[in-house]
């Protein structure tokens, strides 16, 4: 292979040239913008404390649940015993370092915030994530005062923290939806940033435990908002109080038996108008009511057959008094 170095005719190597193109490669290394060189680009942490600030919009957590979400800003959870006794089992030597320290209390928040009660379920969305931890306290020197100002979390440090802390360590496990996902023990692969996430992460009692909760006072109101759910009280990932159920609760069977009401007042004009009328022009005004529902697709025929049952079933149904149609012999 031909060497780039020229040489002198004794064969040692041009120290003229061997400077010159080291030169040329310096230069061609720093005109290229889009890649750091080693050394010359800080590796420290882009926000080494970072905050979770529960939206304003949203409603307080309720019951332990609230309980626990505001005992987790008063704490330092990585200094639970839980970290120091499963160190080992893990394959930890040593404590964690002071950045991903600091991740560990907010992180409890945000997952507290937003996860679903009744199934311990976060449809992680990273990036969403990412986001609302991405605020940090900064103190001004001159006034001592405080300030939250905007500062960067990577998607990659909430995936690594998942994986090295979350899992790990208990607090959770990742609930696999297909064959494809559980290869990677459940883990999703992620196109757009190039690395494996869990796609629906469900949290554990030990996470409530270590976050500082009542487990039994957490499971109970768990059955209390399956039962609001199962009444049709609460929507998915919605959490209330026993008092705003039972004024739902409340608004619910009023609407029902407003409902009803309008229901029997419509039924009894129509009823008071059939009485007025002979057989034929009443099974008439009931079929031009049912052609209007099959119109709309509210009610779906087969054949004329099939119509004129239902014709005779609706007109028994409206209480009027009639006879039954007479058999033609055939």
């Amino acid at each position: 292979m031909r060497s780039c170095i020229a040489v002198e005719k004794n064969g040692q190597p041009n120290e003229n040239a061997l400077i010159k193109n080291q030169a040329t490669k310096k230069d061609t290394l720093v005109s290229q913008e889009n890649k750091r060189q080693r050394g010359l680009h800080s590796t420290s942490c882009l926000n080494p404390k970072p905050v979770y600030i529960r939206p304003k919009s949203w409603k307080n957590l309720p019951g332990e649940l609230g309980k626990t979400f505001n005992f987790c800003r008063t704490r330092d959870i990585s200094r639970d015993p839980h970290f120091v006794y499963l160190r080992q089992a893990v394959g930890r030597q040593r404590d964690f370092k002071k950045v991903r320290r600091d991740l560990i209390n907010p992180f409890f928040q945000l997952c507290l915030s937003r996860h679903d009660l009744v199934t311990g379920i976060i449809e992680l969305d990273l990036e969403a994530m990412a986001t609302e931890l991405s605020k940090m306290w900064i103190q001004n020197s001159a006034t001592e005062e405080q300030y939250l100002v905007e500062c960067k979390v990577t998607i990659s440090r909430i995936s690594r923290f998942i994986e090295e802390v979350m899992i790990p360590f208990g607090f959770a496990y990742v609930h696999a939806e297909s064959e494809h996902d559980r290869k990677k023990n459940g883990l999703t692969w992620d196109n757009i940033n190039g690395f494996w996430y869990p796609k629906i992460l469900v949290l554990t009692d030990e996470f409530y435990r270590v976050a500082g909760a009542n487990i039994e006072k957490i499971n109970i109101q768990r059955e209390q908002q399956l039962t609001f759910r199962n009444a049709g009280i609460t929507d998915e990932n919605e959490l209330i109080t026993l008092k705003e159920a039972r004024i739902r609760k409340q608004k619910q069977i009023f609407k029902r038996a407003w409902n009803a009401r309008k229901q029997n007042t419509s039924a009894r004009r129509q009823r008071n108008k059939l009485g007025k009328m002979n057989l034929d022009d009443r099974k008439y005004a009931i079929a031009m009511t049912l052609a209007s529902s099959i119109q709309t697709c509210e009610l779906t025929v087969s054949d004329s057959k099939e119509f004129n049952k239902l014709v005779w079933s609706r007109l028994y149904s409206m209480n009027v008094e009639i006879k039954r149609p007479p058999i033609i012999p055939i």
